[in-house]
């Protein structure tokens, strides 16, 4: 998944069957791991994903189907701020930081208006191509799919006290054993800086978006590289959002879709999925709801 994956598994037991236990547990989360980014995978050419969006592959099997039919739903649900074409608008701000011009807002708009209608439909249980799917790429929140199954996996077989499963700050904590996970400054992203605050998760998923680690540089200027897919333009006032839901691919989509509103506006939308969320905008000022504040660890 181009990332790091911890993984953390509480046993009952203890001693050298549990050791056995332990790393058992582990090669099963990481196979299934690799599994899934096989089939999800936009970067592999021979992914699943990758094989169908060029046309190689006419039916998707049952899990690429569910992913590439949930996603149209959250692109209704969000009223476009979720779109797994936005590549093209990034693939334009790339092209604008090689040439060292800053894109046209105009130019932009257009292109944002080229992908409003996804180039797939899911009809009578079946997802049919109607366009060019070529640059299609699930990743905000086909990371937090494979965290879940991964786990969920993991819980069914072998049935520990407790697995958690971390994928590059998309993480899933599930069993009867809750996990504290400290959310980092956006501002300040290094190693040896303390958590703004620290949360306590219980079958739970987090996810962290936010454009303060990468970003386009232009003339001098630099554009944080999450861009609001309605308009092309790059999201400058959330230096970070983390969501707190029910599983990591609900927080994953989430903290995309709540990251281009405004804070006030985006704590109201994360209570109507009663989702916890953390903001802090680009001046360092944190925004949260209440279910996140009863989320917070003294720990």
């Amino acid at each position: 998944m181009g990332t790091v994956v911890e993984i953390r598994i509480a046993l009952k037991e203890s001693g050298d069957a549990a050791e056995s236990a332990v790393a058992n547990i582990a090669d099963t989360i990481v196979d299934e791991i690799i599994r899934l980014e096989a089939i999800f995978s936009a970067v592999d050419t021979s992914s699943e994903l990758s094989r169908w969006s060029r046309g190689e592959i006419e039916e998707p099997g049952d899990e690429l189907r569910g992913l590439l039919r949930a996603a149209l739903g959250w692109v209704e649900r969000s009223g476009g701020r979720f779109n797994p074409a936005s590549g093209v608008l990034s693939a334009h701000w790339r092209d604008a930081e090689s040439n060292g011009v800053l894109p046209d807002r105009r130019v932009l708009a257009e292109l944002a208006g080229t992908i409003v209608a996804l180039p797939w439909l899911a009809i009578d249980g079946r997802i049919i191509r109607t366009g060019d799917c070529s640059n299609i790429n699930l990743n905000a929140f086909a990371k937090g799919w494979i965290v879940d199954r991964s786990a969920a996996m993991a819980m069914t077989r072998f049935a520990p006290h407790a697995v958690s499963v971390n994928a590059g700050g998309d993480l899933v904590q599930l069993g009867s054993e809750s996990l504290t996970v400290g959310i980092e400054n956006p501002l300040r992203p290094y190693d040896n800086e303390p958590p703004l605050l620290s949360v306590s998760l219980t079958n739970e998923g987090l996810a962290t978006s936010g454009g303060a680690r990468r970003g386009f540089v232009i003339d001098g200027k630099r554009y944080g590289h999450v861009i609001d897919p309605r308009s092309g333009w790059p999201v400058d006032h959330i230096a970070s959002i983390s969501v707190i839901a029910t599983d990591t691919a609900t927080a994953d989509v989430l903290a995309t879709i709540l990251g281009v509103l405004e804070p006030a506006e985006a704590l109201v939308e994360a209570d109507s999925y009663e989702a916890g969320c953390f903001i802090v905008d680009s001046t360092g000022a944190q925004f949260m709801n209440e279910r996140w504040r009863a989320k917070i660890s003294s720990e």
